[in-house]
């Protein structure tokens, strides 16, 4: 589970390189980027929960090691 987590993270990190590349950097407004400035932060929020899933899961698991001790 743990390599489908950490490669969704390199998906959701090319996704964000690529939408990066096609911004128009000439008109920064929301009503020329809406749609990719969304995408950027759904991206980021992706990311962001999947690190907080691995590390949550990291902290069980040396948890249940230590209570079996």
């Amino acid at each position: 589970m743990k390599k489908f987590r950490v490669g969704l993270v390199v998906g959701a990190i090319i996704v964000i390189i690529g939408e990066l590349s096609i911004i128009d950097y000439d008109d920064l407004t929301l009503s020329k980027n809406w749609g990719l400035y969304l995408l950027l932060i759904g991206m980021i929020y992706t990311i962001s929960s999947l690190i907080l899933s691995i590390r949550h899961d990291k902290k069980q698991q040396t948890n249940l090691t230590d209570n079996n001790r």
